[in-house]
């Protein structure tokens, strides 16, 4: 940047140093002598806020984002409970809005809080679904994988799904064993858990299998709703074996958008495909924040080249 202001008061710097020169803005470690007071969200008691340390040189930011991660990590802000705001760590803090706010992005950023609109800022929920390939076994295919990790988490499912006949691009025509050109059913979803996204994920089945049946459109018909190897098994093409290759990358726009990702919160990026005994009949690409699955693997110890997972 050629210049810089205060994010509130529109001033320049009033001098150089590691505080930046902000009005308002205090030296490492000061506090005001008579912390006010917060209340958790519980309502049951206040807590003063704990002093920063008086030889501690770090920015006060981080100063304030570590005790705030120290009452996070040790359960005296437990998840569910509001974070204490900018106005109140300014004024317990004696600190400028600024510093305020990157404490609480330094936090946002781990994903150790997140602020709802109109209601406040809370620490995060800490609970995760869990993905295990058992999610694939036939007999579990009844329903949807997705639906079955959220009721095994007591949560309500709701998956919402678009499909379209579509050409297979280059990529999807290598996926499936396809000629480019040839048309196949794509399927758009976002899945939901308690009214919160959780994944989003976009299928794609080769027409020349599924057309004129009653899975032709993944969730339309009498097995809406059912895992793709119960949809398959219904027209008599059996699945026999899934592979997912499993990326880490940073999320893009419109992703951070459909998935509510906080910042500095990263995604899986799944490529996922299912496959007969002769050929491949599905394949996706599945798109999870880090913050709501735990991807969980168990393989047995076998002198097979392919072991079989759990």
């Amino acid at each position: 940047m050629a210049s810089r202001v205060h994010p509130q008061t529109g001033a320049a710097p009033s001098g150089p140093g590691r505080w930046g020169g902000w009005p308002g803005r205090d030296a490492p470690g000061r506090e005001l002598d008579s912390p006010k007071r917060w209340r958790d969200n519980a309502g049951m008691q206040d807590s003063a806020l704990p002093k920063l340390g008086q030889d501690d040189t770090r920015p006060l930011n981080q100063q304030i984002a570590d005790v705030l991660r120290s009452e996070i990590e040790s359960g005296r802000l437990p998840p569910g409970a509001r974070v204490p705001g900018e106005n109140t760590l300014m004024a317990n803090y004696g600190v400028a809005r600024w510093t305020a706010r990157e404490a609480l992005a330094v936090l946002a950023r781990a994903g150790l809080i997140t602020k709802v609109p109109g209601a406040g800022t809370f620490v995060r929920e800490p609970r995760r679904l869990e993905r295990r390939p058992r999610r694939y076994r036939r007999r579990s295919q009844q329903a949807a994988p997705f639906a079955t990790d959220v009721e095994a988490s007591n949560m309500k499912p709701l998956i919402e799904a678009e499909s379209a006949c579509v050409e297979a691009t280059s990529e999807i025509a290598a996926a499936l064993a396809l000629d480019v050109g040839a048309a196949v059913m794509c399927t758009r979803y976002r899945f939901l858990a308690d009214g919160k996204p959780i994944q989003t994920s976009v299928s794609y089945e080769p027409l020349s299998l599924t057309a004129g049946t009653d899975v032709e459109v993944p969730e339309e018909g009498p097995l809406a709703g059912a895992g793709v190897v119960a949809r398959m098994d219904s027209i008599g093409v059996e699945i026999v074996r899934v592979s997912e290759e499993v990326a880490i990358r940073p999320p893009q726009s419109d992703e951070v958008v459909s998935l509510s990702i906080p910042e500095g919160v990263h995604v899986f990026d799944i490529q996922r495909t299912f496959f007969t005994a002769e050929r491949p009949v599905e394949t996706a690409r599945i798109v999870i924040p880090g913050d709501r699955y735990s991807l969980v693997y168990t393989f047995r110890v076998t002198e097979d080249d392919d072991p079989v997972t759990e």
